[in-house]
């Protein structure tokens, strides 16, 4: 491509540069008022151009020849506006492909280049791997072709990263969807899972490893990165009845077993409770279901470290019934929350020890849902009253916060559970200030026997609240494949 027409190049890259103030690049109208002022100043006529203008001849220049460091500039703008603009940017022409990094080649964990913005939705009407996915900084969406899900099962996303195991290999890997390009993790098996530390309690430890019938890939629901390593580590959590989490780096032969350490409810239960994981500056936090936070720390062996402690909530029957849980949401401007709900305050309490405006009941089970602030440093939590033009939206698989100034449809100031508990907590939205819920969404087997909402097409809401929860009583255990509804593939070796 020798030149481009400068009206084609302004239709395709004009939006973005002029969020950067790019004054190279100037709308036609623009043009014939800068004129129109020159030539009454100069007293010059400049008619017949202008009306060349206004009948829409083009003027041409030869953009694809700009200098290397013109279009590294304009390639690194677009970039830090979002990766998707550095993908149009590049799809221009050969030239500037040349001048500009391939991202491909870089692999999908390079952080600059991580499509962290974009959501790729669950409920899809495609039984193909085509998918939409949307932007949840702009509002833009796309619909990409995501051929690796064909044979490989979708278990959620890390910084827009899907998730992906192979059934028959085992293997793990992170899938970027807007490039396709592929990151490898080592397989899991119980021989590729490594205890770098001996367990203080080893109940769990050694039912772990004895029963292998119990570690399955479909268990994995949670992911974050770690960017304190290079290249950075992918942290895993797995449910069901491992609760237990794994870490890796690309290259790595085998996956390491986080040590707990003492940090275990009771002997009884031998475990930590995991519920939510958060990548946040950099590094990865859980959160187990009373609410304390510990921090996975990779360095020199995998522990997790106690940052906040409310084990004093963690008694047995409230741990062992689900009675309290606890979500990690990225807040806005860095900041971490925690929402907690507690599901009956006759067993934390009664209701006489709350504020009585903090409570809301729903089908006859009075609970209080609370929003803290994480201190990190100061290691406590912070009473938050209201998220303003945000909305929380909160499930074991991804939590997240959304501006309703984006996203008007979304009500503000409002916490929406993930449909996973929306069926035995009975609502589906909670707001904040005037303390009263929503009955839950209704949801129904489609004919391909996946969960979707009965009332259809979806509300943004609606399709949320499905991407944060992957999994439930009535799902199966892979996002993508309806027959894994049926049929569950166990690892062992």
């Amino acid at each position: 491509m020798g030149s481009i027409s400068h009206g084609a190049f302004v239709q395709q890259l004009h939006h973005s540069f002029s969020t950067h103030g790019s004054e190279a690049l100037m709308t036609r109208a623009r043009r014939r008022r800068l004129i129109a002022e020159s030539s009454e100043r100069s007293g010059t006529n400049s008619e017949a151009f202008v009306q060349d203008l206004a009948a829409g001849r083009q003027e041409w220049r030869d953009w694809a020849n700009l200098t290397s460091e013109l279009v590294e500039d304009i390639a690194g703008r677009l970039l830090s506006d979002d990766v998707s603009e550095y993908y149009r940017f590049r799809a221009v022409c050969r030239p500037w492909r040349d001048h500009t990094a391939d991202l491909r080649a870089r692999g999908a964990l390079d952080r600059r280049f991580r499509p962290r913005n974009w959501v790729v939705l669950t409920i899809s009407p495609d039984a193909g791997p085509r998918r939409r996915v949307i932007n949840m900084a702009t509002a833009a969406s796309l619909s990409v072709n995501l051929p690796a899900l064909t044979t490989h099962c979708h278990l959620g996303a890390v910084d827009g990263l899907l998730v992906l195991f192979h059934r028959i290999t085992k293997a793990i890997c992170l899938l970027d969807p807007l490039n396709n390009a592929v990151t490898e993790f080592p397989a899991i098996s119980i021989s590729s899972i490594m205890a770098t530390v001996p367990p203080v309690m080893a109940y769990h430890f050694s039912m772990f490893f004895r029963s292998p019938n119990s570690l399955n890939g479909h268990s994995i629901n949670g992911a974050c990165l770690d960017e304190s390593t290079s290249p950075p580590t992918l942290v895993l959590c797995m449910r069901d009845d491992q609760s237990c989490i794994i870490v890796a780096k690309p290259g790595d032969p085998h996956w390491t077993l986080v040590n707990q350490g003492k940090l275990y409810h009771s002997e009884t239960m031998g475990r930590v409770m995991f519920h939510s994981l958060l990548s946040q500056g950099g590094r990865c936090y859980v959160a187990s279901l009373e609410g304390s936070i510990f921090l996975v720390e990779l360095g020199p062996l995998p522990q997790l470290v106690k940052i906040i402690d409310q084990h004093q909530h963690a008694t047995r029957d409230a741990i062992l019934y689900i009675r309290i849980i606890s979500y990690l949401v990225g807040g806005s401007n860095g900041r971490m929350l925690l929402v907690r709900y507690w599901r009956n305050v006759e067993h934390f309490g009664g209701r006489g020890a709350y504020n009585q405006t903090q409570l809301f009941t729903v089908g006859g089970v009075t609970g209080r849902i609370e929003v803290s602030e994480v201190d990190i440093a100061g290691r406590t939590l912070i009473p938050v009253r209201s998220l303003g033009h945000y909305a929380a939206f909160v499930g074991m698989t991804h939590c997240m916060l959304v501006s309703t100034k984006t996203f008007p449809s979304i009500v503000a100031d409002a916490i929406y559970l993930g449909y996973s508990y929306q069926l035995s907590r009975k609502f589906s939205i909670y707001y904040l200030k005037t303390r009263r819920a929503e009955p839950p969404h209704e949801f129904v087997l489609d004919e391909n026997q996946r969960v979707v909402p009965c009332a259809r097409p979806c509300n943004l809401d609606q399709y949320l609240v499905c991407y944060v929860d992957r999994k439930h009583r009535l799902s199966g255990p892979c996002i993508n494949h309806v027959g894994h509804y049926f049929l569950r593939h166990s690892i062992s070796d």
